[in-house]
């Protein structure tokens, strides 16, 4: 019985956060093929999966509240704090217009949509010279560690993304140098 009792004890203790805190997840969606320099257009959603709430920027002073940086990278990794904004590519770049800095404190088990009516913000604007290729559109939530969470391992969340040739145009003819295939006839 004794035997029992310690582990029914010890089971609970495990499962049992350690402490209070919020949880922060963001959700992003965004077009599938971009070109550099293209705008784009995001939805993004930020859910607090922990057991308190989670202060945003509006109602608590900025250095004890949470942001959201919209970043483009080779893989699903953010950067280890907030993102830097270029106008040419490089890995991990902040797009411009790409930090939401007006963010909402977000309660236990609630989800803050952004960009109401229709949840889309932007327009963000891609670098230049990012090479052709396949990468992952990102939101970092808290990338500046400023709210204390129980799971950091989950802030950043990403949408893949293929960024396609640029059209240049020829300047004699005004048409697209790129090869387009031929229709029928």
């Amino acid at each position: 019985m004794r035997i029992f009792a310690i582990a029914f004890v010890s089971m609970f203790a495990l499962a049992a956060p350690a402490f209070a805190a919020c949880d922060l997840t963001p959700t992003i969606g965004a077009a599938a093929e971009k070109r550099e320099g293209e705008s784009v257009m995001i939805t993004l959603a930020v859910a607090n999966r922990g057991d308190t709430n989670c202060p945003g920027t509006i109602e608590a002073p900025p250095n004890a509240s949470y942001m959201v940086d919209i970043f483009l990278s080779t893989d699903r990794n953010g950067p280890s704090t907030w993102a830097v904004y270029n106008a040419t590519w490089r890995e991990d770049v902040l797009l411009r217009g790409g930090r939401v800095s007006r963010t909402n404190s977000i309660g236990p088990g609630v989800t803050v949509r952004y960009g109401a009516p229709r949840y889309e913000i932007g327009p963000m604007t891609l670098p230049t010279g990012i090479p052709p290729g396949d990468y992952f559109l990102c939101a970092g939530v808290d990338m500046g560690n400023r709210v204390v969470e129980s799971n950091k391992r989950n802030n950043v969340a990403c949408n893949p993304m293929r960024i396609l040739p640029t059209l240049r145009i020829d300047p004699r003819r005004g048409l697209p140098q790129q090869r387009l295939p031929r229709g029928p006839g």
